[in-house]
Parts: C-alpha cells; sequence; structure tokens
C-alpha cells in the first residue's frame, strides 16, 4: 500500500521543478508575440517628420456634428459666394457638420440659385455636405414682416422673423448660426466651439456705450424676456447655440406673453422697439440654460461687484466668467459689403499661411509680403468696441494663445483631420461667375493695408 507522505513528497517536488520551466515557456512565448505585433504595427512619423511639422498640441477627438446654419436670398448671392463661402471652404472643415441654407419659398431666383448651389457642391466640393431648404412666409407677413424696423425693407425683417426657428431647419445639435455678412478670419477649432461639454458664448456691455444698436438690443432683450440682461452677444459669428434652445426660448416667451402662438409674442415685443434674436435667445440662455454653455464676458461700464446688482443671485456673473483674453481667437469678420473680404484680406491671409506654417509647409505663397508674424492677427482679440485687451503683459497673453491656435490648426493639416488649400478659394471666385457676380481677389490683399472689423 502506497504510503500517502510520500505521495504528497512526490507531486510536490514535480510540481516545483515543472513551474520553473512554464515561466520560461511564457516568457519566451511573449516575447515572440511582442515581436510579431512590432512588425506589423504602423508606427507613427519620424521624429524629424514630427520635429519639422512642430505639432505641439495633443491629437483632438473628431468633434460632434454641428450644422453651418445661414439665412439668406438670391438677393445677397454675391456677398454670400465673395465673402462667406471662399472664406468658409478654407476655414469651417467639412467633418465638423454640413452647411444649412434656408432661402425664401416663393423666390423663384432662390430656387434657381439652390439648384445651382447644390449642383456646383455635388461636382466641386463632394466631400461637404449641403442642404437647401425653403422657408415659406409666415402667416399675416403683410404686417408682421413691417415689424421691428417699418423703414427697413421686407427681407431684413423676415430674416429677424425666421431667426427665432432656425432649430426647424436641423437635426443637429448644435447650431453655428451665421450672418449673410459673415467672412471666416480663421479656422475654427474644436477648442473654439466648445469648453467640455459646454458651448461657448462671448458677450459685452462695451459696445452699448458706443453704438445705438447694441443699447437698444440690451433693452430689447430685457422686454422680452422679463428679466436683466446680462450682456450683447452680436459680436462675431458662427454664434454656437444649442438646437434645442431654440424651442425652449419660444415656448417661454409664448408662456409669459400668455400667447397662443409666436406671432403674438412677436408683435408684442416688437411693439416697444427692435427686435434681436442673437442677444435674445443668448441672454435667455444665460437665465434658464446656464450651465450649459462656456460664458466669457468683456464688462466696461461698472465694477462687476456692482454690474450684479441687477441680477437674481443665482444669474450674477461669476468671477471666472470674465475672460481678460478669449479662449481662441474670434473665427469671422462681421462684413457690410461684398468687398469687406478683400479689406480684411490680411487678416485671412495671415491665418492661412501661419496655419500651414505651423504644419511645416513652407509655401511659395505665404512667401515676401505674406510671411505674417503672429502679431498681425491680434485684432481678432477684440470685443468690438471695447478696447483691445492685448497690450502691455497681456500681449504675450493674447500671443500665446494664437501660437496654440495655429500650431492646433496645423497639426490637424499635417495629419489629414483638415484641408486647407488655396485651390478651393480659387474654385469659387470661379464659381461665382454663373450667377453673374465677380469677387475681388482676397490673394491681392488690401491696398492700405488696413485691417478693418465691423
Amino acid at each position: 500500500m502506497l504510503n500517502p507522505a510520500r505521495v504528497f513528497k512526490k507531486r510536490f517536488v514535480l510540481i516545483l521543478f515543472t513551474l520553473p520551466a512554464i515561466y520560461i515557456l511564457f516568457a519566451i512565448t511573449s516575447q515572440r508575440n511582442e515581436q510579431r505585433f512590432r512588425k506589423v504595427r504602423h508606427d507613427g512619423p519620424s521624429d524629424d517628420v514630427v520635429n519639422s511639422a512642430r505639432p505641439t498640441i495633443d491629437t483632438v477627438q473628431e468633434p460632434p456634428s454641428v450644422t453651418l446654419f445661414m439665412r439668406t436670398t438670391g438677393l445677397h448671392i454675391k456677398q454670400f459666394y465673395c465673402d462667406f463661402l471662399r472664406t468658409t471652404v478654407l476655414f469651417w472643415p467639412a467633418s465638423y457638420g454640413k452647411l444649412v441654407v434656408v432661402f425664401d419659398q416663393e423666390s423663384s431666383l432662390d430656387h434657381k440659385i439652390g439648384n445651382i448651389l447644390e449642383r456646383q457642391f455635388h461636382q466641386f466640393f463632394p466631400y461637404r455636405k449641403l442642404e437647401i431648404l425653403y422657408e415659406p412666409l409666415p402667416r399675416n407677413y403683410e404686417t408682421l414682416l413691417k415689424l421691428p424696423w417699418p423703414k427697413r425693407d421686407t427681407g431684413y425683417n423676415r430674416q429677424i422673423w425666421s431667426s427665432f426657428f432656425n432649430d426647424l431647419y436641423t437635426n443637429d445639435t448644435v447650431i453655428a448660426w451665421v450672418d449673410s455678412d459673415t467672412a471666416f478670419s480663421t479656422s475654427v477649432t474644436i477648442n473654439s466651439i466648445y469648453y467640455g461639454t459646454r458651448l461657448r458664448a462671448i458677450g459685452t456691455d462695451c459696445t452699448s456705450s458706443q453704438l445705438d444698436y447694441p443699447g437698444r438690443c440690451l433693452k430689447s432683450a430685457e422686454i422680452s424676456i422679463g428679466l436683466p440682461a446680462v450682456a450683447d452677444f452680436m459680436l462675431n459669428f458662427p454664434i454656437y447655440i444649442y438646437r434645442d434652445t431654440y424651442a425652449n426660448c419660444r415656448e417661454y416667451l409664448m408662456r409669459r406673453y400668455k400667447a397662443r402662438n409666436f406671432e403674438e409674442v412677436y408683435r408684442n415685443i416688437s411693439a416697444y422697439d427692435l427686435i434681436c434674436p442673437v442677444t435674445t435667445i443668448l441672454n435667455y440662455a444665460w437665465h434658464f440654460e446656464r450651465d450649459r454653455y462656456d460664458w466669457s464676458f468683456k464688462i466696461c461700464s461698472a465694477p462687476l461687484d456692482e454690474y450684479n446688482k441687477r441680477f437674481r443671485p443665482n444669474a450674477t456673473i461669476r468671477p471666472y466668467d470674465i475672460k481678460p483674453v478669449m479662449a481662441a481667437p474670434l473665427a469671422s469678420l462681421h462684413t457690410g459689403d461684398p468687398k469687406s473680404a478683400l479689406h480684411s484680406a490680411q487678416v485671412i491671409l495671415a491665418s492661412y499661411c501661419l496655419s500651414h506654417k505651423a504644419a511645416g509647409h513652407y509655401l511659395k505663397f505665404c512667401t515676401g509680403k505674406r510671411d505674417f508674424a503672429l502679431s498681425n492677427n491680434l485684432i481678432l482679440f477684440m470685443y468690438t468696441y471695447a478696447p483691445l485687451p492685448c497690450h502691455g503683459d497681456m500681449t504675450y497673453t493674447c500671443l500665446d494663445v494664437l501660437r496654440r491656435h495655429y500650431n492646433l490648426v496645423g497639426s490637424e493639416i499635417f495629419q489629414d483631420k483638415r484641408r486647407m488649400e488655396w485651390s478651393d478659394v480659387e474654385t469659387i471666385e470661379k464659381l461665382v461667375k454663373e450667377v453673374n457676380a465677380t469677387c475681388p481677389v482676397i490673394r491681392n490683399g488690401s491696398p492700405d493695408g488696413s485691417i478693418p472689423f465691423t
């Protein structure tokens, strides 16, 4: 009969000698697998290539889909092509989202222009998504569209009315709202749209003492929502607003005025003065959807403690809402006529050349007079009529933000995540001829070298 103790001892000795052998076999197998993985792995560019491109910003995630939205008419088609479209193909990445353009439903000219645009995009910009939609006239438009500016044409008043309904023309979560007199001045980035998950909103009271229009807008917003207006938000485009904020604002206004429909609201608030949809909607968001947005304010009229006395405790401006310098340069110039992009060409050219320089592309196009310094684009931190913040020690802060901005754009160009080709601008300059218009050539720059900012 076998002795149990001796059997256990033999088995223990066998296990003791077997374990090291198993460990050695496992190590050899792991090493071979690692070598096999290294052989099939797609390595990144060499250090020399990376250094030549100098991408100093970490890779960013793909942005969520956003609708770049414009309400216009065929009567403004030259400005659409010359200011907006040829700067859009440079500075709005196709991957960020589609372009939605809304025309007048009853206009045969608008339908003709819409058909031309759809064909041109399909043929020359197939990687960009364009949706052309048409808005019907509102009910009782004969009287409704004489408000709030009887002296302005019906088309202008219609755009004001339409702006409260931008959300009806897209299913995307975010609307990047632009007016027809917009020209992009530098690239839109995910950093210029979002802070974390919150949309950036830029406002100021500094315009109210300089111009009559912003002051009236602030008063109009206060009358509309029944609460003190925090700031004027009609500073630059795109203006980023969550799609459901539009519907929430309309519903709030209808409840406040005990109205059966928005037409009644519109007639009520226009009886007081002009209507400013951007400022009204974002002031609504400040009071009722505050945590969804990242606020950046420039306040000129009073110290913050004094300024905050007008608000309820839960609506006061917090110290961190005051930003000495914006987190990203302004993405556009608010132009006044189809030649404004030409007058602002120095900013546009500088953004194009600085972006490619950050990508390690030393283009012949960007030599000589176009060898721009970062300081050329300090104007992109200007809150309209507020004093430019980039002076003294703050100049270095502004330059650092610009440097980070162009390095980010450059790294995306280098990694083929962003297209920025001047040939696209030249394509638009050819396509505009199909609508019987011509554009000033941006690359010639401003005749006097000035950089107007309106």
